[in-house]
């Protein structure tokens, strides 16, 4: 009589795989992810003094409201956390001028991910989907002319991996720890701008 050992060990390999792949599925879902902030806002940081008499908010961006695009189901929206840092961080303190924030794009597409191969694979244990949030605002000073005085054009990017197993709570807490991050970049980037190329514009 011929036995194959081969066999069992064939079988208690697969085991071991099966066992280390539940491990890790478990490792995954139970850690608790970092915590998010509760609200988008910027009232942490010293106001900018405007040498205008009103500031406009434009979005020319229309959320398609179809796939890929996924910003119009986020908890905040970049067009939103954008017209809370215009409301928070910008303060009119003159009576001539005018400036204009246009947001140009305010988008965040939903890309699929491939699925890993193997265990992880059979098991789900990888990132499903990309989500790309872009933001890009152009910020112009006008007096009495038609033609501003001067303009900015801000750019800024954040790219998550996400698990489609997170729960409901989990994927709010994802999307705005990433418009939170987009927020801090843009943020940053209008300031360097504002203070190099508004000069003249801002009351100090």
């Amino acid at each position: 009589m011929t036995h194959d050992l081969a066999l069992p060990a064939r079988r208690r390999f697969a085991t071991t795989l099966l066992a280390m792949a539940v491990l890790l599925l478990t490792a995954c879902s139970s850690g608790a992810p970092p915590a998010a902030p509760k609200s988008i806002g910027f009232k942490r940081y010293q106001p900018i003094m405007m040498n205008v008499s009103k500031i406009d908010v434009l979005e020319e961006y229309r959320a398609p409201m179809r796939n890929p695009n996924v910003e119009h189901l986020l908890p905040v929206s970049p067009a939103e956390a954008m017209q809370t840092w215009v409301k928070d961080r910008l303060r009119v303190a003159s009576t001539e001028k005018s400036m204009q924030v246009i947001i140009k794009d305010a988008s965040v597409i939903s890309t699929p991910l491939p699925k890993p191969e193997g265990v992880a694979g059979i098991v789900n244990l990888g990132n499903d989907r990309r989500y790309d949030a872009r933001l890009n605002v152009e910020m112009r000073i006008y007096g009495d002319g038609a033609m501003s005085e001067a303009s900015i054009e801000v750019s800024a990017t954040r790219t998550i991996n996400v698990n489609e197993r997170v729960s409901v709570h989990e994927r709010e807490a994802i999307f705005r720890r990433m418009i939170f991050y987009l927020m801090e970049t843009m943020n940053a980037a209008l300031e360097k701008n504002m203070f190099q190329y508004f000069g003249n514009h801002i009351i100090f």
